[in-house]
C-alpha cells in the first residue's frame, strides 16, 4: 500500500482564525479576556474570486434561536495588513445578518461575509467584532487571510448534504452526508485516502526529552470523489483529499461516530485519564478487557469512595474532554491534542496573545507565583491548517502536579 509520511512541511503563512478581546492596547492585535469556548471557535475562509469568504464560528453566551441571533447581534469588521497595530486599515464594514448566511449547528453559528481583495496585499488580518446588543459584550474573532494562494483548502470546503451549510471544522460524523465544493462549483476530482490510525495522546508539559522520530502513515484505502457531489465517509477514520499526488497540502477530515465530540463508550473514556493518571493507573486503564469495571473502580479509588465527588468530578472532567475535541480536533481528536491537554488540565486561561504563527496562553491560578504562560507555536501540516505544537518546559512540572492532584482530590469543578 502507498506509503504517506506524516511530516512538519515549512511555510510561512497559515489560516488561524480565533476570537479575540476588541479592546487590546498592546503591540498585538489579537489579546483575548474572554472565555476559551467563545475565543477558538472553528472559523476559516474561501476565495471568491475578486474576494474572500470569511466563515466566522460564534458560542454565544445565551441560549438563542437563530432568528433572534439576527435581531440581537451586530457584526462589523476591519481588514489590516498584519498583526501589528501600527498598519493602516485596509477596508471595514458591517456584516448585514439575514437567513441566507447564518447557519446553526450543535449549538454553533457561523456567519460568512465576503471581503474584497485589497489590490496590492497577498494576505491580511480580519478582524471581526461580534456585539451582543442585548448584554453589550463584545468578542473579535481575528482571521488570516490569504488572497493569494494555490492551496486547496484555500478553495474547497465541506458543506451538507445540500451543498449550502458551510461545515467548518475538522470532523463530522460517519452518518453525515457531505459535500466537497468550491464557492464557483468548479468541477474537481479528489483523490481520497483513508488512514485507520490511532494517534497518540499528547505528550506531558514536561516532557524535554528528544522526540521519537515521527511515525509513517500508510493508507488503509483509496478513492476518488468528485466535487459538488454527495458523499457518506462510511468508516471511522483519518481522511485526506488532494488534486493530484504533488500536492503537499490537501484537505483532511475526521470522520467519528456519531456522539462525538461526547465520548460514552468505556473503551473510550478511559482514554483521557492518561493526563491526571499515574502510569500504573494508565497501564491497567489501557489494557483492561473490562473497561467499564475498571473505569468504575478508577474514580472511586482516586476519591477514596465518596461517589457524589466522583460524580462531580466525572462530569466535570469530561466536560473539558468534550469542549477539547469540539474545539481543537485537527487531524486526530481534539482531547489528544497539545492545546486539548493544557484545557482539560488548566481551564480557559485568563488571557491569550496570539501572531499569525504563535499563541500565549497565560493563567493566574495561586498565590506562589503571578502568571504562567503556555506558548503553542503554529506548525505547517498536510492534513489541517490549525495544527499547534506546545513549547515544553521541566518547570512545568511544580504548576502541573499540584493542578493534576487537585483533579484527584476531587477540587476542579467547571463553572
Amino acid at each position: 500500500m502507498k506509503k504517506i509520511l506524516f511530516t512538519c512541511i515549512s511555510i510561512a503563512l497559515l489560516v488561524g482564525c480565533t476570537a479575540t478581546n476588541p479592546n487590546n492596547k498592546t503591540n498585538n492585535l489579537a489579546e483575548n479576556r474572554v472565555t476559551l469556548q467563545r475565543l477558538i471557535s472553528k472559523s476559516r475562509f474561501l476565495d471568491n474570486g475578486s474576494s474572500v469568504r470569511a466563515y466566522i464560528s460564534i458560542n454565544t453566551d445565551r441560549s438563542i434561536t437563530v432568528n433572534e441571533l439576527l435581531k440581537e447581534y451586530a457584526i462589523s469588521y476591519n481588514l489590516y495588513s498584519d498583526y501589528s497595530v501600527k498598519q493602516q486599515t485596509l477596508s471595514s464594514g458591517t456584516v448585514t445578518l439575514n437567513l441566507e448566511n447564518v447557519s446553526e449547528d450543535d449549538d454553533l453559528f457561523t456567519v460568512w461575509f465576503d471581503i474584497p481583495k485589497p489590490k496590492d496585499n497577498i494576505t491580511g488580518l480580519l478582524l471581526t467584532e461580534i456585539k451582543d446588543l442585548k448584554t453589550n459584550n463584545k468578542t473579535v474573532n481575528d482571521c488570516f487571510l490569504r488572497f493569494q494562494s494555490g492551496k486547496a483548502s484555500d478553495y474547497f470546503m465541506f458543506f451538507d448534504k445540500t451543498g449550502n451549510k458551510p461545515l467548518p471544522k475538522n470532523f463530522v460524523s460517519i452518518e453525515d452526508t457531505v459535500v466537497l465544493r468550491s464557492l464557483d462549483n468548479r468541477e474537481q476530482t479528489f483523490k481520497a485516502y483513508r488512514y485507520k490510525y490511532e494517534f497518540d495522546a499528547a505528550l506531558s508539559p514536561m516532557s524535554t526529552t528528544p522526540k521519537v522520530p515521527t511515525k509513517s502513515l500508510f493508507v488503509d484505502s483509496a478513492f476518488t470523489i468528485k466535487s459538488n457531489t454527495p458523499i457518506v465517509l462510511a468508516q471511522d477514520a483519518l481522511y485526506y483529499f488532494s488534486r493530484d499526488t504533488t500536492e503537499a497540502y490537501g484537505i483532511g477530515m475526521v470522520v467519528t461516530d456519531k456522539r462525538f465530540p461526547k465520548l460514552t463508550k468505556p473503551e473510550k473514556l478511559v482514554r483521557p485519564l492518561i493526563y491526571m493518571s499515574t502510569n500504573a493507573e494508565t497501564a491497567d486503564l489501557y489494557s483492561s478487557k473490562e473497561p467499564k469495571r475498571t473505569l468504575d473502580n478508577y474514580w472511586l479509588n482516586i476519591m477514596q469512595g465518596n461517589q457524589s465527588t466522583a460524580k462531580r468530578t466525572i462530569k466535570a472532567f469530561y466536560q473539558r474532554v468534550e469542549q477539547a475535541n469540539r474545539l481543537f480536533t485537527t487531524y486526530k481528536e481534539g482531547w489528544k491534542t497539545d492545546k486539548g491537554m493544557v484545557f482539560i488540565i488548566m481551564g480557559d486561561p485568563v488571557r491569550i496573545s496570539r501572531t499569525k504563527d504563535r499563541e500565549i496562553w497565560t493563567y493566574n491560578r495561586a498565590t506562589q507565583y503571578s502568571e504562567l504562560n503556555f506558548t503553542f507555536t503554529k506548525r505547517s501540516n498536510q492534513f489541517v491548517d490549525d495544527h499547534y505544537e506546545l513549547q515544553r518546559y521541566a518547570e512545568y512540572q511544580s504548576i502541573w502536579f499540584p493542578t493534576v492532584e487537585q483533579w484527584r482530590n476531587g477540587d476542579v469543578v467547571i463553572k
